[in-house]
C-alpha cells in the first residue's frame, strides 16, 4: 500500500510540473495538487507532507482552498510542532466546510442553512468523501482541534460566518451584499480584524 502511495505521489507531482515547464502555471482542474499533502499524511511523512504545503503555498498563494487539503495542512502543522501556524490553519479549515470537522469528530452533522458559494461547502462533499482522509488522525490530534474548534474564539468566527452566509442568501447584488462577501473572504482566509474577539 505504502509503496503504491508513493507511485501516486510521484505521478501527481510529475505531472503538475510538466504542467508547469509546459504553461508556466498548473490549472490542475482535477485537483491533483489538493490530494498529495493528505497522502503524504496516509503515508505518515510529515517532512513530505511539510515541504508539499510549502511549496503548495508558494504555487498557489492565492488558492481558495479545498477543505481536505486544509484540514491536512493543519495536521502537518500540528505533527511538525508548530501550533500556532495549526491552530491559525484549523480555523481557516473550519470555514472551508462547516460540516468537515463534525464530520472528523464523529459527531452528529449540524444543519445549517445559508448561501455556499461552492460545492466544496455543501453536506455530500464532506460525507462522501474517501473514510481514510478522516482516519488520520490519533485520537490525541483529535482532542487538540477539539480544544481549538471548541474555544469561544471559533465559536465566535462560526457564528458570525454563518450569519453572514444566511443574510447572502436573502441579499440582492449591490453595496451590502458586496460588504458582507468582503467580511466573509477576510474570515476564510483567517483576517479576524473586522470583528470583536
Amino acid at each position: 500500500m505504502t509503496k503504491q502511495i508513493k507511485a501516486t505521489i510521484t505521478r501527481y507531482r510529475r505531472l503538475l510540473n510538466i504542467e508547469w515547464k509546459e504553461h508556466h502555471f498548473i490549472s490542475d482542474g482535477a485537483g491533483k495538487r489538493f490530494m498529495i499533502g493528505p497522502l503524504y499524511l496516509r503515508i505518515d511523512d510529515t517532512k513530505g507532507a511539510m515541504a508539499h504545503y510549502k511549496w503548495f503555498e508558494k504555487m498557489f498563494d492565492d488558492d481558495s482552498g479545498e477543505p481536505f487539503h486544509r484540514m491536512g495542512w493543519t495536521l502537518t502543522l500540528q505533527r511538525h510542532g508548530d501550533d500556532p501556524a495549526a491552530e491559525r490553519m484549523l480555523l481557516i479549515a473550519m470555514l472551508k466546510n462547516l460540516y468537515l470537522f463534525p464530520q472528523l469528530f464523529g459527531e452528529d452533522l449540524p444543519r445549517i442553512d445559508g448561501w455556499e458559494g461552492s460545492n466544496w461547502e455543501n453536506l455530500e462533499y464532506i460525507t462522501e468523501a474517501p473514510k481514510w482522509m478522516l482516519n488520520l488522525w490519533s485520537e490525541e490530534e483529535l482532542e487538540w482541534a477539539k480544544g481549538i474548534y471548541y474555544s469561544e474564539q471559533a465559536i465566535k468566527i462560526r457564528d458570525r460566518y454563518i450569519t453572514i452566509n444566511q443574510f447572502l442568501e436573502l441579499e440582492r447584488p449591490g453595496e451590502k451584499r458586496s460588504e458582507l462577501v468582503m467580511e466573509a473572504s477576510k474570515l476564510v482566509r483567517g483576517d479576524y480584524s473586522s470583528m470583536p474577539l
